[in-house]
């Protein structure tokens, strides 16, 4: 009689390969994306333990079933809001663009519901001393609200004055909210400043907190990344620009400070922006969906004067594209394709991380290739080893289709813009990489103007006047090591 003994090992062993051709299983049959798909395989098979444990956390974009219950709430809620308030204003904004950018535009509002608006007025703001002062003279100038979303909130240097007029608006009666993303806020979560706010009437919520009981429910690097400020329903801010002073935040790390932008927004747009802010409060929790319906209801007698003919500002055609994994559709990322592929002189690109997949890439060099001038610019230094390699790994084929690059010289250049030709631009939050195209929950304006999308173009070519430009020649003559370094990191570039 044959006896079997098997040892502890063995079982472990079954066991963990068990797990990972399920992982692998179910790689294959949720990730719609080729080069996820890849990456995870690739780490899967190379470092089974690890890949399955990192898998289960974070492999694919998950939110949470309540929230999910939430977030329908609110689109229901906005979509019933734009059809009785808004439709009229989307449908005549048809003969205000080309063809083309109004077809573009109808991808954005199918997935989010928002479509453009006309009579928009718009301030770009580019240096941290007329970003902040902006900020700090309509928040003191506030009468009904003040709602501010942001990834990091950092109260170091100027922020701090900032936060204090916060507090001096709840103080006089304004209704004030902050939303501040769990990670990327941390410190201020675990500064005084959050008991020092709510003690003056400020309403203070983290999005998307993080936890270990968790993280076996949602996935936790899915983060807020937004940027938003709107103050009396009628005065909105958006752009690159986190709460953190660029003469204090992240000082040591080798990157220079952070040259950023904002948009300072009137007009009808600022009714989008506000819903996108009370959607991302709302769905956070129940209390918190209780609360923002009820205070809309409460406050139903300020919304004539919020409508679009109230509004009217300027000229501008503008439309608020929100976008986040539970929206089921990619719409920043199918925009930014869709923009590239219409192109037909020219595209200028700022972004401080750049790493994408095979459509952005081929949209890009195939738009050199038909004789689109394809300039972008990014820093010369980043804060992400991992995403500075992986960028790099994609230089030769830009260069090589005649895509120009710049390597800016004058700190971490996180400006996040797009100008395509002379008359559109896309404008925000939004990374040049898969996190900011999948994953986080990200703000863009999509500009329908030429003169707008001009001094956008202008402040690139400031940039692009403090950078060196990488030559085809320069690049070749590196060690090949670098190459090999950079190749390797591109496997798994699509997760980054």
């Amino acid at each position: 009689m044959t006896s079997f003994n098997i040892t502890w090992s063995e079982i472990f062993l079954a066991v963990h390969t068990t797990a990972a051709l399920a992982c692998m299983m179910r790689v294959l049959y949720k990730q719609k994306n080729i080069g996820s798909t890849f990456a995870w395989l690739i780490i899967l098979f190379l470092f089974p333990l690890f890949g399955t444990i990192a898998y289960i956390l974070i492999g694919e974009p998950r939110l949470g079933a309540a929230r999910a219950k939430r977030t329908g709430e609110m689109n229901r809620f906005y979509q019933g809001f734009a059809d009785q308030y808004l439709e009229g204003v989307y449908l005549d904004i048809a003969d205000k663009v080309k063809p083309h950018y109004y077809g573009i535009s109808k991808v954005a509002a199918r997935a989010t519901g928002l479509g453009a608006t006309q009579s928009n007025a718009m301030a770009l703001l580019s240096t941290t001393d007329d970003i902040i002062g902006a900020m700090l003279a309509d928040i003191e100038a506030a009468e009904h609200s003040c709602m501010l979303a942001f990834y990091i909130i950092d109260p170091q240097g100027r922020i701090k004055t900032l936060l204090e007029a916060v507090i001096r608006a709840a103080q006089r009666g304004v209704d004030c909210a902050i939303l501040a993303d769990a990670v990327g806020s941390s410190g201020f979560f675990d500064s005084g400043w959050v008991e020092r706010l709510k003690e003056a009437g400020v309403e203070v919520e983290s999005a998307l907190p993080v936890g270990l009981w968790r993280t076996l429910f949602t996935r936790s690097d899915l983060r807020n990344h937004r940027k938003i400020l709107v103050i009396d329903g009628k005065t909105g801010y958006t752009g690159s620009f986190n709460l953190a002073d660029p003469k204090f935040f992240k000082k040591d790390a080798g990157v220079g400070q952070w040259v950023d932008v904002m948009m300072r927004c009137t007009g009808p747009m600022v009714l989008e922006m506000s819903a996108v802010f009370f959607a991302d409060l709302a769905v956070e929790d129940d209390e918190n969906l209780q609360g923002i319906q009820k205070y809309l209801t409460e406050h139903q007698d300020r919304i004539p004067q919020l409508l679009p003919e109230k509004m009217k500002q300027g000229s501008i055609v503008a439309q608020v594209i929100p976008s986040a994994p539970e929206q089921g559709e990619h719409v920043i990322y199918e925009t930014i394709i869709s923009a590239v592929h219409a192109a037909t002189r020219r595209v200028t690109i700022t972004t401080p991380y750049f790493v994408p997949d095979e459509p952005l890439l081929t949209a890009l060099t195939v738009a050199a290739k038909r004789g689109v001038d394809v300039t972008l610019i990014v820093p010369e230094k980043v804060d992400s080893l991992l995403v500075r390699y992986a960028s790099r790994a994609y230089y030769p084929m830009l260069l090589a289709s005649g895509v120009k690059i710049a390597a800016f010289k004058g700190g971490l250049l996180h400006a996040k813009t797009m100008t395509i030709d002379e008359d559109y631009a896309l404008f925000g939050t939004v990374n040049m990489d898969m996190r900011s195209f999948f994953l986080n929950l990200e703000i863009s304006l999509a500009i329908y103007d030429r003169d707008m999308a001009n001094q956008i173009y202008a402040l690139q070519q400031q940039y692009l006047a403090d950078s060196e430009c990488i030559s085809v020649r320069t690049w070749q003559q590196r060690s090949k090591w670098w190459g090999l370094v950079e190749n390797v990191v591109r496997l798994v570039s699509p997760l980054l």
